[in-house]
Parts: C-alpha cells; structure tokens; sequence
C-alpha cells in the first residue's frame, strides 16, 4: 500500500484521531507546563489536590490510569520539588495521604490562568457548542471503555 493511501486509512480511523490528538495537546501541555517543572502526570495530581484536598496514591492511581509504582515515583518527584507532602495514616503506618503544601497551594490561580493562555490560541477558533459537544461525546466514550465515573 502506498503511503498516501495509508494516511487516509489512518485518518478515517477514530482511535488513530484520538491518539494523535492527545498526542498533539499532550506536547502543548509539556510546553505550557516546562516553567512549572512539572509533567502532565503531575499537573493531574495537582489538579486532584486542589479539588479534593487530601488523597491517597490508590486514588491517585485510578484517575491518572497509572500504577503505584508509577505513583510512588511521580510524588517521589513532586515531594522533592516541594509539590506534595505525605501524611502518614495514623491508623494504618503503611499507609499515607497526600496534600499540597504551601507552593502547591499558592500556584494554583497561576498556573491555571498560564494553561489557559497558552491553549486560548488553539482553541479560540472552536464555538462553545463545538467544545462541549466534542467533551460531551469524549466523557461519554470514556463511560463506554469502562472508565471512572466523576
């Protein structure tokens, strides 16, 4: 098969258009990110903090899709550049949550106002109703591969 012929198979492809669009916004959000120090799998964890406060690696674990090990080195990582601390559970030593710490806290309006700059650019052009239709249909497939509720 020719490669032109090739590309328009794969462009007639849903999961190729998935992934090379997460691809894609993923290499934006490296960039928006570099200033931070942090990496997406980071930001998610931030994210999560600073809407629930305290969580457990485990929790972390089902909203990013990664494995604790994975987990264990990502807040290895975020410890040490002052992201995170770790309480450990009174109950149970083995076990521990995670929190924000002051840096964690205060960066969070930044942060959020520098990613939404960086993306207003691309997706200017996109209507409103384009935009939540296009996540209505993603949340709604995500449900249909078995992904968490929110």
């Amino acid at each position: 098969m020719e490669f032109g012929k090739a590309l328009f198979h794969l462009n007639n492809n849903l999961g190729y258009n998935l992934y090379r669009a997460y691809l894609l916004f993923h290499r934006e959000l490296i960039r928006a990110l570099k200033a931070y120090s942090v990496t997406p799998e980071q930001w998610q964890v931030l994210i999560i903090l600073w809407n629930h406060g305290s969580v457990t690696p485990t929790e972390i674990s089902r909203v990013t899709l990664q494995d604790l090990p994975s987990i264990s080195r990502m807040l290895v990582r975020m410890e040490k550049n002052g992201w995170i601390v770790r309480v450990n559970n009174k109950e149970d030593g083995r076990s521990f949550h995670v929190q924000l710490t002051e840096h964690g806290r205060k960066s969070k309006n930044e942060m959020i106002i520098s990613l939404d700059n960086h993306f207003s650019g691309f997706l200017k052009e996109v209507p409103k109703d384009l935009h939540d239709g296009i996540k209505n249909e993603l949340l709604q497939l995500r449900s249909r591969l078995g992904d968490y509720t929110p």
